[in-house]
């Protein structure tokens, strides 16, 4: 499993929100597909309000989701890259590239399974 915060730009809030649409209705199959080329079991978003702005944390789960942001960087797949696109430019960030700073850490993991 992997999970991220990443900063949503404060003027790409209701375009992200309408591709978050686009993914759970008219590409949702393409969606579908995506994950399970990509290895995941799980891909979940939540929208959230932090001091300094809008933010979407994000969950990824399954075999494919240590390699998921790499992965999605190098494809050459059409939805991947305008998935890859739409994320780039809601957030403002390069996601061909490695993101910046360490990879997020994993520090409390309860689970009842």
């Amino acid at each position: 499993m992997a999970g991220m915060a990443v900063p949503l730009l404060q003027d790409k809030v209701a375009t992200w929100r309408a591709w978050a649409n686009e993914l759970q209705g008219s590409r949702r199959s393409e969606f579908n597909e995506f994950n399970q080329r990509m290895g995941l079991t799980e891909h979940r978003a939540w929208l959230t309000q932090q001091p300094d702005g809008p933010a979407v944390v994000v969950v990824h789960d399954g075999p494919g989701a240590d390699g998921f942001l790499e992965k999605l960087g190098t494809s050459d797949h059409p939805f991947d890259k305008w998935f890859r696109d739409n994320i780039s430019e809601c957030h403002g960030v390069d996601f061909s590239k490695p993101l910046p700073g360490p990879a997020p850490e994993s520090v409390i993991d309860w689970r009842t399974k």
